[in-house]
């Protein structure tokens, strides 16, 4: 048996639990809020886009749908990640015990099975050389499945 984890960022217009743009390539520092540095009194507001993304995708991948689903805090002390924790579906997934089937050879298939596809915020991004350790933008849109 073999275990594969896959990320893959989102294509939305604003970041995963704030309205700040996603803006790839913008200024150290000027795409983010009292959200995304995880301000006392900042609430997150998953983003709507991104969880009609999951539905789509985990329909695709068979999945069965979640009631319900909860986000957690995973506490990481990285120097690009600015509140020292990422908000993660991790535990409780919006989608779950999903397979896909696939052609292996001559016409025969093989089903890969899915255990989760969650979702989860990613972190900034740290740049050293000439950029005095600023942090850029975190909080983009990521899927993990």
């Amino acid at each position: 048996m073999i275990g594969i984890e896959t990320h893959l960022e989102l294509s939305t217009v604003s970041k995963m639990f704030c309205g700040c743009s996603v803006s790839f390539g913008a200024s150290p520092n000027t795409t983010t809020c009292p959200v995304c540095l995880g301000l006392p009194g900042a609430l997150p507001v998953p983003n709507e886009a991104a969880i009609q993304s999951i539905l789509r995708i985990g329909a695709a991948l068979n999945c069965q749908m979640a009631e319900r689903s909860l986000f957690h805090r995973k506490n990481y002390f990285y120097p690009d990640l600015a509140k020292n924790y990422q908000i993660s579906q991790y535990d409780v997934p919006i989608c779950y015990a999903g397979s896909v089937n696939i052609d292996v050879a001559d016409g025969e298939q093989t089903s890969i099975g899915i255990t989760r596809v969650h979702m989860e915020e990613d972190t900034g991004k740290s740049l050293h050389v000439g950029e005095g350790g600023r942090i850029h933008g975190a909080t983009h849109s990521l899927l993990d499945f």
